[in-house]
């Protein structure tokens, strides 16, 4: 276990650059982090657009690219570092990092830069332990001498995005009291995907009782293929959105439905009412979270009858869901 920090470090840096759903899995770390330095200046460092969704909940001053010019030589060992970087790395007394792999190339260059005290988590638990990831990476900021409860509360977002979300549903005609069902079909493996057909008969359904909103991106959205088989349901397509202007207007939604995906992880931090199709992913490990959060999950096809290869043939698979079972679960959510 390494030392406690410096109790006051007057700036600090959260250094996070995994996928949509790896950034909500880990933002209670965040929060408890943030929360032990709530003095301190927070900067923060991925992919800005990313990170752009977590910064005012988490307080933070300002976002940094890691795909500007010199960070590559921070995950390189005995590389000669950018005095520039060594500049702003130096000015910083704590720096807590989120690293799949070279964490320790990382945490050793920060230090030779001269960060004050770098704390690195692995973004995942090891294979083979079945522990949710974000108690994961709670118990592992603990265990670097980070105490406390991390803050639990819906994603708070700027007074700037909520004017946006508040101006774009205007424009869309829609009624303040008006209930909306979201829907993102997409997710960044196919194999995680329910059938477009089928999303397409919930949205029919739905048109009866509330507004449908279909997202499109950022992976592979289906969306053209979900309204090929609409009957009934006219959506409004939010398209082309920076991911925090996304995170506002799903704000004002009613409820959610979407795969296994980072959008999905997004509702639920949001405090949607959120039903999430899982397939080959374990939900007890990758699941999204909250009271208002139902997790439906494909069972395995018969592998007498599987003509798929067997490295996705003979796992969960959402598309064994069926859509009046979805209904059902949405029912109560919708209202």
């Amino acid at each position: 276990m390494m030392s406690n920090p410096s109790p006051d470090p007057r700036k600090i840096l959260i250094i996070h650059s995994g996928g949509i759903g790896d950034l909500f899995l880990a933002l209670p770390a965040m929060r408890l982090f943030r929360h032990a330095f709530s003095h301190a200046t927070l900067d923060m460092m991925g992919h800005p657009e990313r990170l752009g969704v977590v910064a005012y909940d988490l307080k933070a001053e300002g976002i940094h690219s890691v795909d500007q010019a010199g960070m590559a030589y921070f995950y390189l060992d005995d590389a000669s570092l950018p005095p520039h970087l060594c500049g702003f790395f130096s000015s910083l007394g704590l720096v807590l990092a989120f690293s799949r792999k070279g964490g320790q190339v990382l945490s050793k260059n920060l230090e030779k830069a001269g960060a004050g005290r770098v704390i690195t988590l692995p973004s995942f638990p090891p294979e083979g332990l079945k522990v949710h990831v974000s108690d994961y990476l709670l118990a592992s900021l603990r265990k670097n001498g980070i105490e406390g409860e991390a803050p639990d509360h819906p994603l708070k977002l700027s007074e700037e995005a909520l004017n946006f979300s508040r101006d774009y549903w205007a424009r869309s005609g829609f009624k303040e009291n008006e209930r909306i069902l979201a829907i993102h079909p997409g997710s960044g493996t196919p194999v995680k995907n329910w059938s477009a057909n089928y999303f397409a008969e919930v949205a029919d359904w739905a048109a009866g009782r509330a507004r449908v909103l279909l997202i499109s991106g950022p992976a592979q959205d289906g969306v053209e293929k979900v309204r090929g088989f609409l009957k009934k349901a006219t959506p409004l397509i939010a398209e082309n959105l920076y991911l925090v202007q996304l995170a506002a207007v799903l704000e004002r939604c009613t409820a959610y439905l979407g795969n296994d995906s980072g959008i999905t992880h997004l509702a639920s931090s949001l405090g949607l009412a959120t039903v999430a199709l899982f397939g080959p992913t374990d939900p007890e490990v990758w699941g999204p979270r909250g009271s208002l959060v139902r997790i439906m999950r494909g069972k395995k096809p018969d592998p007498s009858i599987i003509s798929e290869p067997r490295s996705h043939g003979c796992v969960p698979r959402p598309g064994n869901l069926e859509p009046d079972e979805v209904i059902e679960v949405l029912t109560p959510l919708l209202g």
